[in-house]
């Protein structure tokens, strides 16, 4: 945690909802969001991986501010659009008010977005102004269309392994992967950096949510990712793996929503077993550690000063 960090984000951000002129209660709702879902007590985690980057190409973190705060808001504003399309995290504070309430808080949060990178264009040239431009609104652009894509998948009965990572990689690895080559371009790296950063970002970015996925499937009492048929890692491998008796006990756990058929305890003690005898864990950390060790290999080959990796290094390591 870096608490000048922290504070120098907390002032930029209230600068700029002061100047957007907004209403108290959206003010007040967006700082209630700000870091709401954070689990650690970990401030800003987007702006400070945007932060990262950036000194890790040039040696300071200071110069990619702005551009770290726009990622913050977007990544918020993608949080808000998640969770009102999954229908899940009722804890927090966006699922607490009325779904219309919260759509015009992601909409609101990507525009500050916006409204922050076009202010860019005062401190740095045009060419860097464009190219943040451009990075922003090409993961807004993956990152929607991976979560329609995701809708869609809930809808069916097959999906392959294959779609299961293209879609991670467009919905969670666009995300990290923005961040990350924000960062990188505002240091000034070289395009050559900024593109391997970028494919770090991605592996990070499949990497949390398959850990995610892993951790998620079998909690019964704060998720329903299971009875709503989301297409996460364990579902998706038993979907394809498994055959005969088992694959036909496993689909009619899957049509319990919609046969409206209770998920009991004895279902869901079902489920734990099929997910350890069949594979499931296994393979799930099994492909975790794989990305993690392309992360690493992307970071242990940049040719930046090996003090400046430190960080990077630490981030892939902890990322458990």
């Amino acid at each position: 945690m870096n608490l000048q960090l922290d504070q120098a984000i907390t002032a930029n951000i209230n600068k700029i909802l002061t100047r957007s002129q907004l209403s108290t209660e959206m003010i007040a709702m967006i700082n209630s969001s700000l870091n709401a879902d954070s689990e650690t007590g970990e401030l800003f985690k987007w702006a400070h991986l945007t932060l990262m980057n950036c000194e890790c190409v040039s040696g300071v973190s200071e110069v990619a501010l702005l551009g770290a705060i726009a990622m913050e808001l977007s990544a918020l504003a993608i949080d808000i659009f998640d969770d009102i399309q999954d229908q899940d995290h009722d804890d927090l504070p966006w699922r607490r008010i009325p779904t219309a309430n919260a759509l015009n808080l992601a909409i609101c949060l990507s525009m500050l977005s916006s409204e922050v990178v076009l202010t860019l264009s005062d401190d740095r040239d045009s060419r860097v102004y464009r190219e943040i431009c451009q990075i922003l609104s090409h993961m807004w652009i993956t990152c929607s269309d991976g979560q329609f894509q995701e809708a869609l998948f809930d809808t069916r009965e097959q999906v392959t392994l294959d779609q299961y990572y293209e879609l991670v990689e467009r919905k969670s690895g666009s995300l990290t992967a923005c961040a990350c080559k924000i960062g990188a371009t505002l240091g000034g790296g070289s395009e050559s950096l900024v593109l391997q950063l970028e494919e770090f970002g991605t592996y990070l970015g499949i990497m949390s949510q398959i850990r995610n996925d892993l951790n998620d499937f079998l909690d019964f009492e704060k998720k329903k990712d299971f009875v709503n048929n989301k297409k996460t890692l364990p579902y998706v491998y038993l979907l394809n793996i498994l055959n005969g008796n088992t694959a036909e006990q496993f689909k009619k756990l899957t049509q319990i929503k919609g046969n409206r058929l209770k998920f009991g305890k004895e279902e869901q003690e079902y489920l734990k077993k099929l997910v350890i005898d069949e594979g499931a864990v296994h393979y799930c950390r099994v492909m975790y550690e794989l990305y993690r060790e392309k992360s690493m290999k992307i970071i242990q080959a940049i040719p930046v000063p090996k003090k400046r990796k430190e960080k990077m290094i630490k981030l892939v390591k902890e990322n458990v």
